[in-house]
Order: structure tokens, then C-alpha cells, then sequence
């Protein structure tokens, strides 16, 4: 599969038009949509998770001292990271589908572009790594939580 090159030769120009009813142009809008929509999801998952777990680990270190049953509110942003770091690992191998489906319609219909949707593979890789280190980390605290004494 050829892509169309990205220079000015092979840009649309005034004249050409691209028919509403055409397949392809809809695949392409409804992918378009998908990945802002993807972006979207994942920045809000991102920011609802860290804001819950800081709030959590903020509350657990200035009251262990006083109840030695709050190192089982570890256990909840523990399983919700490992759970998010295999979500988000998934859904940047699923993200290469996604690019090779854009390209095909940009080959196809001769477009200049199409969305950067790369940026969304390298945030979810990220993101699924931070997640795994978290889990690790939180699942390490619980454990040493029962054998050290604040």
C-alpha cells in the first residue's frame, strides 16, 4: 500500500470536489471522530484516576498511624491501575488498526493528510506504563504496610 505523498503537487485544489454520498469519505469522518473521541476518553480516565488515587494516598499517609485497616484502601487504585494498564495497553495495538485504516482511505481518495493519530499510540503506551508502575508501586506499599509499623 502506497501512501500519497505529503507535498503541495498532490494537494486538492478549488476545483476538486469529493461527492457527500462517497464510502470512503464517511469511513473517514467516522474514524476522524473516533480518534478524537478516543483522545478525549483517555485524558479523562487519565485525570479522574491520579486525582482519585493522590486523594487516596494523601488520606492514607496522614492517617495510618492512627488505623492500621486503611492500608486496604491500597487495594482499589491497585486493581484500577493494573485494570487500566491492560486496557490501555490493548487499545494501542487496537490504535494501529486505526492508522492503517486512515491510510488506506488517504491513498484512496488522494488526500494530503490525515489526522496524527500516532499521538494517541505513544499516549496510551505511555500511560499503560505509568499505570503498571503505579499498581506495582501500591501493591509494594500494601505488602510492606503489614511488616513495617508508622
Amino acid at each position: 500500500m502506497t501512501n500519497a505523498p505529503d507535498t503541495e503537487k498532490h494537494w486538492a485544489t478549488k476545483s476538486e470536489n469529493l461527492e457527500d454520498n462517497n464510502l470512503l469519505w464517511k469511513q473517514y469522518n467516522v474514524y476522524t471522530d473516533l480518534f478524537k473521541f478516543y483522545v478525549n476518553v483517555t485524558w479523562q480516565v487519565i485525570t479522574w484516576f491520579y486525582a482519585i488515587t493522590g486523594a487516596i494516598l494523601v488520606y492514607y499517609f496522614d492517617h495510618i498511624k492512627n488505623n492500621s485497616y486503611l492500608r486496604y484502601a491500597l487495594v482499589l487504585p491497585a486493581i484500577l491501575s493494573f485494570g487500566f494498564y491492560q486496557i490501555f495497553s490493548f487499545g494501542a495495538r487496537q490504535n494501529q488498526d486505526l492508522i492503517r485504516w486512515l491510510n488506506y482511505i488517504r491513498a484512496q481518495l488522494s488526500l494530503p493528510g490525515r489526522p496524527h493519530v500516532e499521538v494517541l499510540n505513544h499516549f496510551l503506551d505511555l500511560s499503560s506504563k505509568l499505570f503498571l508502575i503505579v499498581a506495582l508501586s501500591l501493591g509494594v506499599m500494601f505488602v510492606l504496610s503489614f511488616f513495617i509499623r508508622p
